[in-house]
């Protein structure tokens, strides 16, 4: 039987098409694999490059300093263990400061703080946070099982000192002031302090001596103090008492529980306790405190005998005394103590991150 060449032709060509497929298939794996193992080793060295390392560690604190902007003392970061859990308290010890922000981490390796790649710590990630209005302590309750290291930030902020004299020159020296009405329901006056200076408006105001008189509806002029700077000689009977007038106008007594016995603070009842405090006479009839009662008073008076250091800080009520020109009854109204403009940053000093700045984090031990 004779071969048709045509078929010898077809084999052959065949052949070639299945050795080149063959070929090009495993040039083909081989560049994937090559690829893949490229690509493998970029990401190992990526990954080798993001690796945070922090210097090693070992002094341990239960107290340490609270630095703000770097090398300001403002105070401490203490760490006690009460069961199972620390109780760790920022405590401001510098009167020109109160804490305004509070951010917390807690971990067992440094490498869990919440960091950027740079090994920057990120307070806003922190586990425990809180905003505050100028306190000058706060404590969180964290269980010991979180960690050793410590990562505590704070935000700062400077507070007016309302027994410096540039408190004192910020208030007006005189002022005009009319009574609206005697023997309101929260406070002994209710006045109206004319406009064009920093205590204008409507007040809640207090009667501070029993010697003169001041009725509704009544004017004066009357000349202006802080009751923290030196005040006229022999105008009040117990003028070294005006720390604790201060501290009582900040406690909002009224309408508060004195005991169950003895039902709820009265406006009456603070009236009465502040003459106790820096007059030497209590009204007989008190036509104009309403319902009082004697043993909450004494209450009231012995507590704030307690405080007589008081200084208000920002935010809180500063008594300011109006005594006016022409002998009438000396009375006080209150307004917020200044807050300080400036704000900076603290951390609980010890170890430096590894990011570029000075935050730092410490080792309970």
């Amino acid at each position: 039987m004779k071969t048709n060449p045509f078929n010898y032709l077809k084999i052959i060509f065949l052949s070639l098409l299945l050795i080149i497929a063959y070929s090009c298939e495993t040039e083909q794996v081989d560049y994937d694999e090559a690829s893949l193992s490229e690509l493998d080793k970029k990401a190992k060295r990526i990954e080798a490059s993001s690796v945070i390392t922090f210097d090693k560690c070992d002094q341990t604190y239960q107290t340490t300093d609270l630095l703000a902007g770097q090398n300001i003392l403002v105070g401490n970061i203490s760490v006690v263990i009460v069961g199972d859990n620390y109780e760790i308290s920022y405590n401001i010890t510098n009167n020109d400061y109160c804490l305004t922000s509070t951010h917390l981490s807690v971990v067992v390796n440094t490498g869990d703080f919440p960091m950027t790649k740079k090994g920057n710590p990120i307070p806003g990630q922190f586990e425990y946070k809180e905003n505050h209005d100028c306190v000058t302590s706060y404590t969180y309750e964290v269980p010991t099982s979180k960690g050793l290291f410590i990562g505590a930030h704070a935000v700062v902020n400077c507070v007016d000192d309302v027994t410096s004299d540039s408190f004192n020159y910020s208030l007006p020296n005189q002022v005009n002031v009319k009574v609206n009405a005697k023997g309101v329901p929260n406070s002994y006056f209710n006045i109206e302090i004319a406009t064009s200076n920093i205590l204008s408006g409507e007040f809640d105001a207090w009667c501070v001596d029993q010697d003169a008189s001041l009725n509704s509806n009544e004017s004066f002029i009357g000349d202006v103090y802080s009751s923290y700077e030196p005040l006229p000689v022999n105008k009040f009977e117990n003028a070294q008492n005006f720390g604790a007038v201060n501290w009582l106008m900040n406690q909002n007594f009224i309408g508060t529980e004195a005991s169950e016995t003895l039902g709820n603070y009265t406006f009456g009842d603070i009236q009465i306790a502040i003459w106790k405090l820096v007059d030497d006479s209590v009204c007989v009839d008190c036509d104009y405190t309403g319902p009082y009662n004697n043993e909450r008073i004494d209450m009231l008076v012995a507590l704030a005998l307690e405080q007589t250091d008081f200084v208000p800080s920002c935010g809180e009520n500063v008594v300011i005394l109006l005594v006016p020109t022409d002998n009438k009854q000396t009375i006080f109204v209150t307004i917020p103590a200044p807050c300080g403009n400036c704000s900076e940053t603290a951390w609980g000093a010890g170890c430096d991150f590894p990011g570029n700045n000075w935050f730092t984090y410490f080792k309970y031990g």
